[in-house]
């Protein structure tokens, strides 16, 4: 990744008795780690997912973070002593001069500790896009709001689930080998209403090009929705989440376990579109961040002799 971020190196501390209450012994202090760090970013963009790093000396035993409300348990390797987490600040949860905690607990044979930091949301300036489309999707009818509300709290478990084992790795296949036709984080107007940014990135593509999954993983949503058209929802473990909007054809079912760059289905335009492409989305423990920012780069083409 290409942004430099200022990066707190935070030394564990004796915390007073309830600080890590479901690792410490039962009624006991718990002792300190000696030598465990924690390196996070102090400040990120809106949009943006980021890694953050756990060390210790001695092998861990057990690690769970707190972000954002929810409870992360990544699974170790025997003999750990290092563990990565990724995160992300999405686009949906604004808090003017918002300020996030990050709380890590861990456990090793040395002891237990929790190590904190607090990290900054960067306001970032998006632009602005205006698109007309069909009338149905401004001015929606009772019938279809209710499917949306439907389809938006189906999409909404899939998303805040925590699968602990790890299928992916960084950085990320592209799905398709177009290019971007619009960004993460436009300022969306349809039919001039202002509507939620784009929380995702459009790539071009013709009517049946195959859609590639971005990383190992399984189908966790498939099927037809209001605004996404045909789309795929796949889990590739530790809170990321891709999605592949506006199919004209889904080639997987749910529950079907995938390779990296398996074809998952077909380039349209379904749904609310004005014209075929691929909408490819990322969610990162729950945060809708820009994919880009962890996928490959699009291979250059060679010049002709």
């Amino acid at each position: 990744m290409t942004r430099r971020l200022a990066i707190a190196l935070l030394t564990a501390a004796v915390l007073a008795g309830a600080a890590a209450p479901a690792l410490a012994a039962r009624g006991k202090r718990p002792a300190p780690v000696i030598g465990a760090r924690l390196d996070c970013p102090v400040s990120v963009p809106e949009g943006q997912p980021f890694f953050v790093r756990v060390e210790t000396v001695a092998p861990m035993t057990a690690v769970r973070a707190t972000w954002l409300g929810r409870t992360l348990t990544p699974a170790l390797e025997p003999g750990a002593r290092g563990v990565n987490l990724l995160l992300g600040l999405g686009l949906h949860e604004r808090q003017p001069g918002g300020e996030f905690d990050l709380r890590v607990a861990l456990s090793t044979a040395s002891g237990d500790t929790v190590l904190t930091a607090t990290v900054r949301r960067l306001a970032k300036a998006y632009p602005e896009q205006h698109l007309d489309v069909a009338r149905r999707f401004t001015d929606m009818s009772a019938a279809d709001l209710a499917r949306h509300e439907r389809e938006k709290a189906a999409v909404a478990a899939v998303l805040c689930a925590w699968t602990p084992a790890r299928a992916w790795r960084y950085p990320l296949a592209r799905p398709l080998p177009g290019a971007v036709t619009s960004a993460f984080g436009l300022r969306r107007f349809f039919n001039g209403e202002p509507k939620l940014p784009h929380a995702g990135v459009d790539l071009r593509g013709k009517t049946g090009t195959p859609v590639r999954t971005c990383a190992a993983g399984r189908v966790v949503l498939a099927g037809d929705h209001f605004f996404a058209g045909g789309s795929v929802y796949v889990d590739h473990g530790q809170g990321l989440v891709s999605m592949y909007f506006h199919l004209s054809e889904i080639l997987v079912v749910e529950g079907q376990e995938l390779a990296r760059g398996e074809v998952l289905g077909r380039v349209g335009e379904t749904g609310r579109v004005t014209g075929p492409h691929l909408h490819w989305g990322l969610a990162v423990q729950g945060q809708l961040v820009d994919p880009l920012l962890l996928a490959e780069r699009p291979a250059k083409k060679q010049r002709a002799p």
